[in-house]
């Protein structure tokens, strides 16, 4: 793998700070940038793409912490944030962002003139004009010569476009596109200066400080192709139905920048307007933007790190904002919140009336599969009232359901809340949540019947989740990806297992543990790897370990990556094989033995058959510590930090996806020297951090400390609160304490 090369990072003075004010602020080494580009190179991704890969998918959005508001340029709809470093137009700047293609939500784009139609209106632009700070995004739209400025509050977007061509100022509503495709829409005039309106199921209220000449009714071509996606698995075309049409706003003349506030709400269009009432109302732009920048450095001020190069400290911060970006928070200002109705099903929209207050703040439900094993975590750690308010919100929506969500793959909200509980994460009705994960654990869905685990009928009778006899199958083949339930499931059951153990419940305590070892029924001796099995009990045939798929076998993992994952047991897991050396020789082998070459969305970016871009395999580095042989996981650990980061020729492309801040939030934790390596369990596996002083605020208002000792690659000994840790994890009880963790290096 080669080296990192020319890391691109942002210390910029902007119009709203001086250079005083930003010096030496975390924010400035924040590049919201990072993950925005994409690897071409063979040599970096273990293959040669036939298509833009998937790489970060993160997007410049101007937004604060867990803001509703995500106010991004899009250069592709279809693509994930909707931002692609490499595509040098501009179609529009929608309110709402994220990783994946749900979002992009009320696109908006400022015209000049009547240079335009209404299929052809984005501008170039140049990476050379754009200013990218947390909470803050600039450039030029060089078509229209119009400074594009961005920031936000929570719930409401602040656009500010200098015009300085001197034609007339116009402004496109482009709401038929969004990033899922297609989408109905409404909106009117309210005011000589406002307009309100809704795309789907999300409000909104707009006011300019502009007087309104007309709103004219664009007609876009029918014959116009659709929404393009990237990647080959990612669906091609979609059509654009519907409303097609784009209203464009003209204004009276003004001398002043056109600057437009938005405020989004899933309630109501009024609820849009309280939101706008209470966030933005009477600030100015440069107000609202220092308001932003002092809230972001607050919550990056959450971590301190004391050494470390400044690109080590622009990766670090970059990724630790990234933590921050998600979930994002679903009830308006005043608390109300809509459940029942429009809006995203996973929200916590689903219990209640509409226009409902339940008395916290809610959040969308995160992508759980993603992020339980890090993203999670730092919030556990970091923001437990967030965390608190996530399980809330999670609560709500189950008690509308019946079980908590599931995320993509796999029951990991037990394992989220059995974590985070024990973490101290407690201002919640656990006994509502334990019976919702209980729900997920025991409900015997099958084919045909809707549940959270899906084929745990079988799970349950078999101890498996056994997989379909399907000749010839190929990646894209779509089956029940046995082997990978079995595994997950048999971990979410270990989850339940820790909580009920807390709460009194040893029945389910004993049923619960027993079935956690049910990664023993996918685990093929012959061949060393957990292997898909048939419902009578024989191994799937041919049976190529190195061949990856996406939900047959494994879900988006071949053998090699999906074999290693039993972090509730892995001395029984070593207990599998001849002796701890066939095992550590088969872990060699995971880490040497080269990539076939396949070129498959999710995975890129290889160590040997290990892919650092995936979730799959986020554990495997710590393995050599269960033979004790740390310094062999050390040296991967080290390799994956300075190398598989900030990769490519801007310095700007992570290995993979960063999925709602799983890939960062590895980044972050690794480079403190802790990891989850079992996320329901209240302990972190300790590894060399990247800096010498790791200062962590911590929710309860103690600083747990991580202090380097020694310039070494591996550890010699560690101390917590000046004694001898035993063993090589930290547990949360002294974290929570405050006692610090000395690592010393040799």
């Amino acid at each position: 793998m080669k080296k990192i090369r020319n890391l691109v990072w942002a210390v910029i003075a902007l119009p709203a700070l001086s250079y005083a004010q930003t010096k030496a602020r975390l924010t400035s080494y924040v590049n919201p940038l990072m993950g925005t580009t994409v690897l071409t190179d063979p040599a970096l991704l273990g293959y040669d793409p036939p298509w833009r890969t998937w790489n970060g998918l993160t997007g410049p959005g101007a937004t604060l912490p867990h803001g509703m508001v995500q106010v991004v340029p899009v250069t592709t709809y279809g693509s994930g944030s909707g931002y692609e470093y490499e595509v040098k137009t501009i179609k529009a700047i929608a309110q709402t962002s994220g990783n994946h293609w749900g979002d992009l939500n009320i696109p908006i784009m400022p015209l000049e003139g009547s240079s335009f139609t209404a299929d052809d209106f984005e501008s170039t632009f140049s990476h050379a004009t754009e200013k990218v700070r947390p909470g803050y995004y600039e450039v030029m739209l060089d078509r229209y010569k119009i400074k594009a400025e961005l920031t936000a509050t929570k719930r409401v977007a602040y656009h500010r476009y200098t015009y300085t061509g001197g034609k007339e100022k116009k402004l496109a509503f482009d709401l038929v596109h969004a990033g899922g495709g297609s989408s109905t829409w409404e909106l009117n005039k309210a005011g000589d200066n406002i307009v309100v309106g809704k795309q789907g199921g999300l409000y909104f209220y707009a006011v300019i400080n502009h007087k309104i000449k007309s709103i004219d009714i664009n007609n876009r071509n029918p014959n116009q192709p659709g929404v393009p996606r990237s990647g080959q698995g990612a669906g091609g075309q979609r059509k654009i139905t519907g409303n097609i049409d784009v209203p464009v706003i003209s204004f009276e003349p003004s001398d002043k920048p056109l600057e437009i506030k938005i405020a989004l709400s899933r309630v109501s269009a009024e609820g849009a307007k309280r939101n706008y009432d209470t966030e933005i109302a009477n600030k100015t732009f440069d107000q609202v933007y220092k308001e932003a920048d002092a809230i972001w450095e607050k919550t990056l001020n959450k971590v301190k790190v004391t050494g470390g190069t400044d690109k080590q400290k622009t990766m670090f911060y970059s990724c630790l904002y990234r933590q921050f970006c998600v979930p994002s928070v679903t009830s308006d200002a005043d608390g109300k919140i809509a459940l029942g109705g429009g809006g995203r099903r996973q929200n916590a929209g689903d219990a209640a009336p509409r226009d409902t207050v339940v008395g916290f703040e809610t959040y969308a439900s995160p992508a759980i599969w993603d992020v339980f094993r890090t993203q999670l975590v730092v919030m556990d750690l970091l923001q437990p009232d967030v965390s608190n308010n996530i399980i809330k919100s999670m609560i709500l929506s189950g008690e509308r359901s019946g079980f908590l969500p599931t995320s993509f793959h796999g029951d990991f909200a037990s394992s989220y809340i059995a974590g985070a509980y024990a973490r101290g994460v407690r201002d919640y009705d656990v006994q509502k949540a334990y019976r919702l994960m209980l729900n997920n654990a025991n409900t015997a869905t099958s084919d045909g019947i809707r549940g959270p685990r899906p084929h745990n009928a079988q799970y349950l009778k078999l101890g498996y989740v056994p997989e379909v006899n399907i000749p010839n199958a190929t990646t894209e083949t779509v089956s029940t990806a046995g082997a990978t339930k079995t595994l997950e499931f048999a971990y979410s059951d270990y989850s339940v297992a820790k909580l009920a153990k807390v709460l009194g419940d040893n029945q389910t305590f004993n049923t619960m543990m027993k079935r956690s070892q049910n990664y023993k029924q996918v685990f093929d001796a012959k061949t060393g790897f957990m292997r898909g099995r048939l419902a009578d009990g024989s191994w799937v045939t041919p049976f190529n370990p190195s061949y990856p798929y996406y939900e047959y076998m494994y879900r988006e993992a071949n053998a090699w990556q999906a074999s290693f994952f039993v972090p509730q047991d892995t001395k029984g897991l070593i207990a599998l094989y001849k002796s701890p050396k066939a095992f550590e020789l088969k872990v060699d082998s995971l880490f040497s033995e080269k990539w076939g070459g396949y070129a498959k969305d999710n995975l890129s970016v290889f160590m040997g058959q290990f892919c650092m871009g995936n979730q799959p395999g986020f554990t495997s580095p710590y393995l050599y510590y269960f033979i004790n042989k740390p310094e062999k996981s050390q040296a991967i650990l080290t390799k994956l930090l300075s190398d598989y980061f900030g990769m490519g020729p801007e310095g700007l492309a992570l290995a993979g996806m960063d999925d709602y801040g799983s890939l960062t939030g590895w980044y972050v934790l690794n480079a403190m020297g802790i990891y989850p390596y079992s996320p329901a369990d209240p302990e972190y596996i300790v590894s060399v951090p990247i800096f010498d002083k790791v200062e962590m605020q911590l929710g309860n208002g103690k600083t747990f400390t991580i202090n380097k000792k020694g310039s070494g690659k591996n550890i010699s000994k560690i101390n917590i609160g000046g004694q001898p840790l035993k063993g090589w994890f930290v547990n949360q009880d002294d974290i929570s304490k405050g006692k610090a963790l000395d690592i010393y290096t040799k």
